[in-house]
């Protein structure tokens, strides 16, 4: 007997008052992701000028300068050590600072060219034939030459150009 009251005595679950919650938060959430970024400071609101302006910078009119690196030969990592990369590559920088940035591509070639050997070492078959594995070689190479160039995080290399890719 004493079951059959506690039975009774339990509300009953879920109903009209669960869907109202539901569509209550929905509509709150909704509405903050909407208002949020009319509220915050304009400070925050400019960050996004910064993209812009790197769109800016990569505009046809803009002019690009060029500077050579040595040929590269290194031994793509497979089992026999049977087949080899030979590239050459062309740093791409603005006009601007061509003369600089070649002097210092020039200064630290010891420090790049021993980079570019070991990293490229690692790579498989796969990794260097394809353009996916071949564009993705180019980003690699381009975020690390700035880094090693400018350790200020400044990024002055705007692309990397296979002047000359070849797997034998």
């Amino acid at each position: 007997m004493a079951k059959a009251e506690a039975e009774q005595a339990a509300p009953p679950k879920g109903g009209l008052k669960g869907v109202l919650v539901i569509v209550v938060v929905g509509v709150v959430a909704a509405a903050a992701g909407f208002a949020l970024p009319r509220l915050l400071p304009s400070s925050l609101a400019g960050m996004g000028k910064a993209n812009v302006e790197h769109d800016e910078k990569n505009q046809p009119g803009l002019k690009l300068g060029f500077v050579p690196f040595d040929q590269v030969v290194v031994n793509v990592n497979e089992q026999r050590l049977s087949r080899f990369l030979r590239l050459k590559l062309i740093i791409v920088v603005d006009q601007a600072d061509e003369k600089p940035i070649g002097e210092l591509v020039l200064k630290n070639k010891a420090i790049l060219k021993n980079w570019l050997i070991s990293h490229l070492s690692d790579k498989g078959m796969p990794d260097v034939t394809g353009a996916v594995g071949i564009n993705r070689a180019r980003r690699e190479i381009q975020d690390q030459f700035n880094y090693l160039l400018f350790p200020d995080g400044s990024e002055k290399i705007r692309d990397i150009l296979f002047e000359e890719f070849n797997v034998q």
